[in-house]
């Protein structure tokens, strides 16, 4: 323990006595502070999904599931959801979207227009998209060709390999926000503005269709076939096409939230959203996902898999998978 006395304090000029009383100060503080715990920090770091992870989006290849959050976090499941593995990203890159080819390659997207590509070594490798513009999602066509959307009415498309991008523009300035493949020729792409192009050979040409009406900006969508689909938005708005994007009707809403994803497969068609929504169209109508996460964070990732359980992903590390079977139909 440090003593001093009056004696000492006094001969002290002003400045010197100041600096050591704020010395002792922390000295007696240190003494009294309790040894710092780093347990919980350490659980934390053990866990595969962490409460700071915003967890993107999900896709999925046969029993494999990955999962990309923006802090640069790849977490995978080659069980179906039952276990799950992380991976950090070097240099934490913001990652924003993931895609699953029929090869079994997964592919993901990151805020600096480079795509990441896991290697038969188990590592995951980025390459950049060589443009000035913004890139917003990845999809893997059923052809194989991976598909990029982005800003000024741009499309990139790539081999499986990424050893060379081509690009398609409308040369306005709008964003493209998603590309879907129905088959290996059916494509639709969305954007700004309402924007639908359509593709019947596979991607090597686009025709533009008729809106989605009031400039509609289209945050998610999805197709089930060649004529039926579906793009959400804000306020929980959703649009639903059953002539190839010709034509446009507006359904009616069970929310508010903002609607991040939609997903459509042969297991039903879901929707997640702001306020951790999950939504269902079960008889033609949206209604409340019964069994949904009790959670305050939003949701954004969103796949059906093969084992016939819906798998939704969001912020605050929250992941679940739900199991669909057995549901009432």
């Amino acid at each position: 323990m440090i003593r001093m006395n009056s004696d000492m304090t006094q001969k002290l000029l002003p400045a010197q006595r100041a600096a050591s009383l704020v010395l002792l100060a922390l000295v007696l503080l240190a003494g009294c502070e309790a040894p710092l715990d780093l347990a919980s920090v350490e659980a934390e770091k053990a866990r595969e999904f962490r409460r700071y992870d915003v967890l993107q989006a999900a896709a999925h290849s046969g029993q494999r599931a990955v999962v990309v959050s923006s802090i640069g976090a790849i977490i995978s499941s080659e069980d179906s959801g039952a276990s799950w593995q992380r991976t950090e990203l070097s240099g934490r890159p913001q990652l924003i979207d993931v895609t699953a080819c029929p090869s079994g390659d997964f592919f993901a997207l990151d805020a600096e227009r480079r795509i990441w590509r896991q290697t038969a070594a188990g590592d995951w490798q980025s390459s950049a998209i060589d443009t000035a513009e913004h890139t917003l999602s990845i999809h893997c066509a059923a052809n194989g060709r991976l598909w990029v959307s982005a800003s000024f009415g741009t499309l990139f498309w790539s081999a499986g390999d990424m050893q060379q991008w081509n690009e398609f523009s409308l040369y306005e300035d709008l964003q493209f926000t998603a590309v879907r493949f129905v088959d290996e020729n059916v494509g639709f792409a969305l954007g700004e503005f309402g924007t639908v192009i359509v593709s019947t050979d596979g991607g090597d040409n686009w025709e533009r269709r008729d809106g989605i009406p009031n400039e509609f900006y289209p945050m998610a969508a999805d197709f089930l076939n060649e004529n039926t689909g579906w793009v959400g938005g804000l306020d929980g708005v959703i649009w639903e096409t059953r002539d190839g994007g010709n034509s446009w009707q507006r359904q009616q809403s069970v929310t508010s939230a903002p609607i991040y994803n939609i997903h459509a497969d042969k297991h039903g068609v879901f929707a997640v959203g702001g306020s951790a929504k999950l939504v269902e169209l079960r008889g033609g109508q949206w209604q409340n996902f019964v069994g949904a996460p009790e959670v305050l964070a939003f949701m954004r990732g969103l796949d059906a898999l093969d084992n016939g359980a819906l798998l939704v992903a969001g912020g605050g590390g929250t992941l679940a998978v739900i199991p669909l079977s057995g549901r009432d139909a």
